[in-house]
């Protein structure tokens, strides 16, 4: 029954609410705004953010937000909707994977574990690349996985295919991860099966069917496109950012919450245990983290294609361990810490009360079967209901994007003038007023008539009407909290028409 409970409540937590929140930005509002310009346009190949060709990322997650935006209208939800399938995909891929590894009820675990965890659900309802880059690498190595197992030449090309997509999704990483997990993986099983020529067959196929869009953009757009591929793929291994070869050992207690503690533990006593059955998602997550802490550049989401190898370790561990005293104080204390989360959220940041009961109840329901092993689940279970039914609505009241995207239709619905936002430049404009925003730092540099969003303190005029816009990061969100509730870093801006003789 409880499982049962988390299978539904991991559902509705991952369409709850999805459309209510505008463009995130600035990230978000790259997909969202290049996506609209796809469908208007018919240039489905090359990405173009407020009237600038955008090359950072290859098309796919482009490409899935236009379609979404075709289907259910450019609005929100639509923007959103294909990440929600990859996630609950990525999740099912996980609860098949760990079947041919263990019990069905530890596989239904494994499906939780994953879907619950902080960084992945945050990032499942929030349009990037990142889980639709762990969708198709967990797809590809399970075709491989169960193609190796039947000797079957039609699932090893689907999994060929998947790893394709994923290069289309964010460039080689899609196809070399999931080949390094592989070929480590026989080297230790089987080294004979790595000179099979259809591997070898497979890697050109791959490079055929995802290359193609790469060469085109090096032929078309090459400048733009050798300097931002150089930058992404290969510079962020040994340059622009020097982080600590542990950064993740301190990220994953955080980003893999509700049971990131315990994975540490799960991962030591699988090898000590020397349980050979679950050599691949062993393997699977040492390649990840061991690849991405050599890269000079580390971000959270860059382990994400681990996280499934990282639920079924934990699932089994979880499902398998008796839990004695100091197991059972593990489980309840990472419950705790998640309701103490939600009680900080109601008390510091948004107070609802039949939503604050509901996360409660919800919460206790382990409790009182005595199921420790699923308290931390439940607990991460009553901190999305609070985020999702308060906190995130909450934060709506400091995100004016649409409105001024309406006053600025309402104003000038031809678009016959120039949009200037002078002082800040908020990335979700673009898609809200359906024009290009047009960046300067001074009211000087501007001629002619046009209308112009500005800082207070940069310029006089008589507006036509005003807001508080927030001058950070939204991404960052959590700090971006802790702004709304001081009031901090936000800044009052006016929209003027403007009028200066040329």
């Amino acid at each position: 029954m409880l499982f049962a409970f988390l299978v539904f409540a991991t559902l509705f937590l991952y369409f709850y609410n999805l459309g209510f929140n505008q463009v995130w930005q600035p990230n978000e509002a790259f997909y969202a705004e290049a996506a609209k310009n796809m469908l208007r346009s018919g240039d489905f190949l090359t990405p173009v953010f407020n009237g600038e060709i955008r090359l950072n990322k290859p098309p796919m997650t482009y490409w899935l937000t236009a379609l979404s935006f075709y289907i259910f209208g450019v609005n929100e939800f639509a923007l959103r909707f294909f990440q929600v399938i990859a996630g609950l995909g990525t999740g099912i891929l996980t609860f098949l994977i760990a079947c041919k590894f263990t019990e069905r009820e530890t596989a239904l675990l494994a499906f939780v574990l994953l879907t619950l965890s902080f960084q992945f659900i945050a990032n499942a309802r929030y349009t990037s690349p990142e889980v639709l880059l762990t969708f198709f690498i967990t797809l590809s190595l399970y075709l491989w996985y169960i193609s190796y197992e039947k000797n079957s030449k039609l699932l090893l090309f689907l999994s060929f295919t998947a790893s394709a997509l994923a290069v289309l999704t964010k460039g080689p990483v899609g196809f070399l991860l999931p080949a390094l997990i592989i070929f480590m993986f026989l080297l230790f099983t089987n080294p004979k099966e790595i000179l099979r020529k259809e591997y070898y067959i497979g890697s050109m196929y791959v490079f055929l069917i995802s290359g193609w869009w790469f060469v085109y953009q090096f032929i078309k757009n090459q400048e733009i496109f050798s300097e931002v591929f150089i930058k992404e793929n290969i510079k962020r291994i040994y340059s622009l950012q020097q982080d600590p070869f542990y950064f993740y050992l301190l990220d994953i207690p955080v980003s893999f919450l509700p049971y990131s503690f315990v994975f540490f533990i799960a991962f030591f006593w699988i090898l000590k245990n020397k349980l050979r059955n679950l050599l691949f998602p062993v393997v699977w997550f040492t390649i990840v983290f061991l690849v991405f802490s050599f890269v000079k550049m580390k971000l959270p989401v860059y382990i994400m294609p681990a996280f499934p190898a990282m639920a079924v370790l934990t699932a089994e561990f979880v499902k398998t361990v008796e839990p004695m005293r100091i197991l059972k104080g593990l489980y309840v204390f990472l419950g705790i810490l998640l309701l103490l989360a939600t009680l900080t959220s109601a008390v510091l940041f948004k107070f609802n009360f039949p939503v604050l009961l509901l996360s409660g109840v919800v919460f206790f329901l382990p409790v009182i079967l005595k199921n420790y092993r699923l308290i931390p689940a439940f607990g991460a279970v009553s901190l999305f209901l609070y985020l999702s039914a308060v906190i995130l609505p909450h934060v709506e009241k400091y995100r004016p994007y649409k409105s001024i995207g309406d006053k600025i239709k309402q104003i000038d619905p031809s678009a016959k003038l120039k949009f200037y936002e002078v002082g800040a430049f908020h990335y979700n404009l673009p898609f809200y007023t359906d024009r290009i925003v047009l960046r300067k730092s001074s009211v000087e540099e501007i001629k002619g008539k046009a209308l112009i969003l500005v800082k207070e303190n940069i310029y006089k005029c008589n507006p036509v009407a005003e807001w508080n816009l927030y001058l950070g990061s939204e991404s960052r969100f959590f700090k971006f909290l802790i702004h709304i509730k001081e009031n901090r870093n936000f800044g009052k801006f006016k929209l003027c028409i403007f009028n200066r003789e040329i």
